[in-house]
C-alpha cells in the first residue's frame, strides 16, 4: 500500500499520479525504513517502509526535521502535516505557488 498526500494551491489533499505533472522540483529526499535521508535527483523506487518527499517553492524545513517527522509519523498525511506545521510556523503563511508531494509505502503486516 502506498500513501500519497500533497500540498496543492494552499490545501493538502491525497495525491493522484497526475500531481506531479509539470512540477520542477527544488530538491527529492528519499528516507529509508530507519529514517536515514539523502537527496535524490529523480524519483526513487520505495520498498515497504521507505517514504520520500518532493517539493517545489521555497519550502522552510530541514532535511534533519524532514527525518524528525518521517520517523514519528505512521503516514504521509500526517508526516506531510506535521512538516507544513514546520514551515507555517517560520513563515506564517502558504505561498500558492508552494508544492510539496510526500509519499510512504506501507509496511504489510
Amino acid at each position: 500500500m502506498t500513501d500519497r498526500y500533497c500540498l496543492k494551491y494552499g490545501r493538502l489533499q491525497e495525491a493522484l499520479e497526475e500531481d506531479t505533472a509539470g512540477q520542477e522540483p527544488a530538491a527529492i529526499f528519499h528516507l529509508t525504513v530507519d529514517g536515514v535521508l539523502r537527496e535524490v535527483s529523480q524519483l526513487p523506487y520505495l520498498i515497504e517502509g521507505e517514504g520520500f518527499l518532493m517539493y517545489a517553492g521555497d519550502f522552510y524545513v530541514e532535511p534533519l526535521e524532514i527525518q524528525i517527522e518521517f520517523l514519528k509519523a505512521d503516514n504521509a498525511q500526517k508526516w506531510l502535516e506535521a512538516l507544513m506545521l514546520r514551515h507555517t510556523d517560520r513563515v506564517r503563511h502558504i505561498e500558492e505557488n508552494l508544492w510539496v508531494l510526500a509519499e510512504r509505502k506501507g509496511v504489510h503486516v
